[in-house]
């Protein structure tokens, strides 16, 4: 199971330029991926087509807000909303709409 710890580690060490950091407990596999969907949020804004969970978004999103500003963050959340959309995923909905509505 990924914890809030986990992806709070795997942000941190994206911030740090530490792009291979696993951190304890995580299947490599799924802290490579994180780290994949941070540089979609953050720099390229491109969909990763991937839906994570609730706690992930919330928790990166509000990390992005508070690191980056409501522009980028806001930027963020409309590059994944349009996969939530398809899968009608509400709850991620909900969670994208209240960092694109600031």
């Amino acid at each position: 199971m990924i914890t809030e710890q986990m992806i709070l580690e795997c942000y941190n060490q994206f911030r740090e330029g530490d792009l291979g950091y696993v951190p304890n407990g995580m299947n490599i596999n799924s802290a490579r991926m994180t780290m994949h969907w941070l540089d979609c949020m953050i720099n390229t804004h491109r969909s990763f087509n991937r839906s994570g969970s609730l706690m992930q978004y919330r928790v990166i999103l509000e990390r992005i807000e508070q690191d980056y500003g409501s522009r980028v963050a806001r930027e963020a959340a409309l590059s994944q909303m349009q996969y939530q959309e398809e899968h009608n995923r509400q709850a991620h909905m909900m969670i994208l709409n209240r960092f694109i509505n600031i």
